[in-house]
């Protein structure tokens, strides 16, 4: 028991640490670089991590005696790691793997231009030019001399419409080249070895929501001529970006044409090849979670993914071009660490003024990343710390959990903010069936995969080792409840003598009969009401700082216990005051204070159903949360058909009338929060006009 204790307290203060890094740190992001932790509330939270990538150099071409690059837009890599630069004024800077100046491309054949060409790609001994404004694919030699042109085939698959703007290309081991055109919904145009057009691949598909739905059947319905001026058809996200791994995995990421967050995810795909299936967990957001403000434009930008990469190792790196970052997600879609920015400045060296292409190398242990504005390329080079996370992480990834645990711990030396880490290191001590270890790792870094894991396997010893006593004290409890019951309604036999107590609490088995008594003979008791009120809101603040951890989504940081006191005590004293309100206009019989203990009484079985829930969700795991979904039903069930039961008897109204009454109060309900947060705007412009007045008048 002692050694239990120990453990527990252990586990609380290490929480504690961790939720004092989280606090302290998430409040001065951005910062150089920093990662998400994930399970903390209903939000992932922004923490400080120690940097994995250093800011090696920056590159200006003018330093090699040529003229500066005027808008980046595009680089790529050739099979001895050449660096070709393009420029949208017709020109491309090749740098050898020691980025020494090797030559300049300029006009194709000396006379063909290629302005504001938006992707380079390079494959097979030849470069892939995406000529956007002119509407096709250059292929040229490493010279610059041309070797093909590619343009939109005749095909009965292309939309008459259809406009050519090739914006990236790229091709796999077999030879099949995919291209994405600007503004394109239909995916990728999928190109044969022989460059013979086969169709489209892997197109977004359009998430259509119940109310889309509806209003889609309705104006089918009930056609007009405003419905059709103004309905919108909703289009899939088109592709910015696409890439491919060396298993023939297709990456793609998407343009998003909106700044809801609630559709920032799945901006990443993982299309299986041939297929176009995404395999990618697409309820993910790949960037940050707020988008920031335009300081000149004052409007909220959008956050388009320009570039990715994979390395050989699986590791996605995202280029964001709105805050310039450059996100780092393991093969899970785990974050490890974000770097970079500059949200259009690009006034410090790491940061940017319009990121727009970039480059991994080494795979991934060098990161180049073009500024368009300033046409430098910055060399992000992987330091000690990061290549410890990218193996651990690897090994973790492929199932190496004990092999992975050194380097884990070594990482959590480095940087206690790495959830990542404690995941490792709880996986690690699960395969060696250190359950208790594994559950302290796992609670530490919010790991309620693990922890569920592990926990199955304690809770499982547990009940192995002792089940001989757990069934003789159930069989003792069932038996002695059995008994006294009989006993007592044998004898009569009364245990609580105050009859107000005795009252509320048999309540809930003759609710009828009491509320009967409470209308007719004046009974009911306001101080435990009171008391109901209390239990009430204490029972809602601890399923949410007492549940089981894998029920759990408590965050120390964010829990503001008065708005669980507006949400639960709030709420019933508006039902309270409103439905006096309106059930006094429209004849109702019932005072306020029958109304209260009516209110309060039928707050017993959602007291029950907490503290019920609460002791269920530290012992039940993921699998069996149908438990606590029913329990959570009846109660609510329950509580309404007293609360029904008892505005009928005390109000004396017919089913038709409690129903409008009902409907009125919640109106009711509605109008008064409305006025409220009125007269808090009221009193805060008044407050404001009088520190303004004050302020004149002291400086006179």
């Amino acid at each position: 028991m002692k050694k239990a204790l120990c453990r527990l307290f252990a586990v609380i203060l290490a929480v504690a640490t961790v939720f004092g890094a989280l606090t302290t740190v998430s409040a001065a992001l951005p910062t150089d670089s920093y990662t998400y932790w994930t399970n903390v509330g209903n939000a992932r939270k922004a923490v400080y991590s120690k940097p994995m990538y250093d800011v090696d150099k920056m590159i200006d071409v003018a330093d090699f005696g040529i003229k500066r690059l005027e808008t980046i837009t595009a680089m790529c890599r050739d099979d001895n790691d050449n660096l070709y630069i393009l420029d949208a004024a017709s020109r491309i800077v090749v740098l050898d793997d020691n980025y020494n100046f090797v030559r300049e491309i300029g006009l194709i054949n000396g006379t063909i231009d290629y302005k504001n060409a938006k992707g380079i790609y390079y494959s097979g001994g030849y470069i892939y030019v995406c000529n956007t404004d002119g509407a096709n694919i250059y292929m040229i030699d490493v010279e610059g001399n041309l070797f093909d042109t590619i343009t939109l085939p005749e095909s009965n698959l292309i939309p008459d419409d259809f406009i050519f703007k090739p914006t990236k290309v790229t091709r796999d081991a077999n030879g099949y080249m995919y291209v994405v055109s600007e503004g394109c919904y239909y995916g990728a145009l999928l190109y044969s070895p022989e460059r013979e057009f086969l169709g489209f691949y892997g197109a977004n598909a359009v998430n259509a929501t119940v109310a889309s739905v509806f209003t889609n059947i309705s104006n089918r319905l009930f056609p007009n001529a405003e419905k059709h001026a103004n309905s919108i058809r909703k289009l899939p996200y088109p592709f910015v970006d696409i890439t491919i791994d060396k298993e023939g995995f297709v990456y793609t990421s998407n343009a998003f044409t909106d700044t809801s967050s609630a559709n920032r995810k799945g901006q990443i795909r993982k299309l299986s090849p041939g297929y176009g299936t995404n395999i990618l967990n697409s309820k993910v957001n790949f960037t940050d979670e707020k988008l920031p403000w335009g300081v000149i434009s004052k409007q909220l930008y959008k956050h388009d993914i320009c570039d990715i990469e994979v390395d050989d190792n699986g590791f996605i790196y995202a280029l964001e071009s709105c805050n310039d970052k450059v996100y780092l997600y393991d093969p899970d879609c785990k974050l490890l660490t974000v770097f970079g920015g500059g949200l259009g400045n690009g006034g410090t060296k790491g940061s940017f003024a319009n990121s727009c292409a970039m480059v991994i190398k080494d795979s991934g242990n060098e990161v180049l990343i073009a500024d368009s504005r300033t046409g430098f390329v910055t060399i992000f080079k992987i330091n000690e710390y990061g290549k410890l996370v990218k193996k651990a992480d690897l090994l973790t990834y492929e199932g190496h959990y004990k092999e992975a645990k050194t380097d884990w711990e070594l990482v959590l030396n480095y940087d206690a903010n790495s959830q990542v880490a404690y995941s490792g290191i709880a996986n690690a001590y699960l395969e060696e069936e250190d359950y208790d270890t594994a559950l302290s790792y796992a609670k530490r870094g919010y790991d309620k995969d693990t922890y569920a894991v592990a926990f199955e396997y304690v809770r499982s010893d547990f009940i192995s080792d002792n089940f001989t006593w757990i069934f003789i004290v159930l069989v003792v409890v069932v038996l002695g409840a059995i008994a006294l019951m009989f006993i007592t309604n044998k004898k009569k036999i009364v245990f609580i003598k105050n009859q107000s107590l005795n009252l509320m609490l048999t309540t809930i088995v003759h609710p009828s009969d009491n509320f009967t008594d409470i209308k007719e003979k004046g009974l009911g008791s306001i101080p435990l009401c009171l008391v109901l009120i209390v239990l009430y809101y204490v029972v809602t603040v601890m399923k949410t700082i007492a549940g089981g951890f894998l029920f759990s989504n408590y965050d120390p940081t964010s829990f503001n216990s008065i708005i669980e006191l507006i949400r639960s005590v709030g709420l019933v004293v508006l039902w309270i005051v409103s439905n006096w309100l309106v059930c006094t206009l429209l004849g109702g019989k019932g005072k306020m204070k029958e109304i209260m203990i009516i209110t309060c009484y039928s707050l017993q079985p959602l007291i029950i159903e907490g503290v019920i829930s609460i002791i269920l969700s530290n012992v039940l795991l993921p699998t069996e949360a149908s438990f606590l979904s029913i329990l959570s039903v009846i109660g609510m069930i329950y509580a309404g058909f007293m609360l029904v039961m008892g505005m009928l008897k005390i109000h004396d109204f017919s089913v038709g009338k409690f129903i409008l009454t009902t409907i009125l109060t919640i109106i009711g309900i509605a109008i008064i929060v409305f006025l409220i947060i009125m007269l808090i705007i009221l009193i805060q412009q008044f407050g404001a006009f009088v520190l303004t007045l004050w302020t004149e008048l002291t400086t006179i």
